[in-house]
This record gives C-alpha cells, sequence and structure tokens, in this order.
C-alpha cells in the first residue's frame, strides 16, 4: 500500500484524528491519573484560521496512520523570525520502523520552510525517545525540560 503526506485542514481530519489521540494519549501522557484528555479543538481551529496552527498527516492507502501538528509563530525574542513548535506527533506503531516517520518529517519541514519558517523545535518524551530520527534529519538537542504535578491530587 502506498502512504500520501499531505497538509489538511483541522475540520476535515479531526473525527478521524480522535480516536488516534486517545491512543497516543493513552501511550505517551504523563499524570493520566490527574490529567484527563480534553483538548481544545475550538482553539485549534481559531490558531489553524490565524496560519498559526499546520497540520502535516500520513496515510496509508486512505487510511489516517500519522501527524506531525505545529504551532507558527513569531517568537517573542526573534521577532524577526517564524518558529514552529512541533505540538504533537504520532506514527501508528506499525509504521515506525519503516521511512514513514522519516518521510513524515522531511514533508512536514519542507511545508513548513515554505511558509518562511526559520526554526523548527521537536520536543519528545523520554519513555519514548526518537533522538535517533531527529539526528538523521540534522537535528540538534538543546535543551532539557522537567515537569512536576503541581495541582491538586485528585
Amino acid at each position: 500500500m502506498s502512504n500520501t503526506y499531505q497538509i489538511e485542514k483541522l475540520a476535515d481530519v479531526l473525527e478521524e484524528m480522535k480516536p488516534i489521540l486517545q491512543k497516543h494519549w493513552e501511550e505517551v501522557a504523563l499524570y493520566k491519573d490527574q490529567i484527563a484528555l480534553n483538548p481544545d479543538y475550538d482553539k485549534y481551529q481559531s490558531l489553524e484560521e490565524m496560519g498559526a496552527l499546520r497540520i502535516a498527516t500520513v496515510r496509508s492507502g486512505g487510511k489516517l496512520i500519522g501527524y506531525f501538528i505545529s504551532m507558527i509563530n513569531p517568537h517573542l525574542h526573534y521577532q524577526d523570525h517564524l518558529y514552529a513548535i512541533n505540538d504533537i506527533l504520532y506514527l501508528e506503531e506499525s509504521f515506525r520502523g519503516a521511512d514513514v516517520a522519516l518521510e513524515l518529517f522531511l514533508f512536514a519541514e519542507e511545508d513548513l520552510k515554505s511558509l518562511g519558517v526559520d526554526v523548527l523545535i521537536i520536543a519528545m518524551k523520554t519513555a519514548k525517545p526518537f533522538d535517533a530520527l531527529c539526528e538523521a534529519l540534522g537535528h540538534s538537542n538543546v535543551e532539557r525540560v522537567y515537569s512536576k504535578f503541581i495541582g491538586e491530587k485528585k
């Protein structure tokens, strides 16, 4: 089966994406016992309408198998430069060992570059690393982030 890579609009892909988002959340989310998955789809829609959200997808035989969703904005420290911060990316597990992830990254990078993005930032959970892919594509590990749940325990 051949894979297709494209830019899709949230309204066109959302219902198909919802069960994958749930699966993705179950795989990588932190603090699941305290924080339920509850995306603000209206905010995502608003960001897309402002040109600040980009959704690159990959399909196999027409079926959605992955996405690379980025937020695009001028950086607050460097207002002359557009930064894309990858908000969420996922690829169905059975496609992870192939070149599908590489092709999705390359497709998303080229699309973001065509929009004038200068810097792409990608984060990953340390429990599910894909450093080798990022490094193979010329990305550098530039920052370490720590997280702690400080809210009220349920």
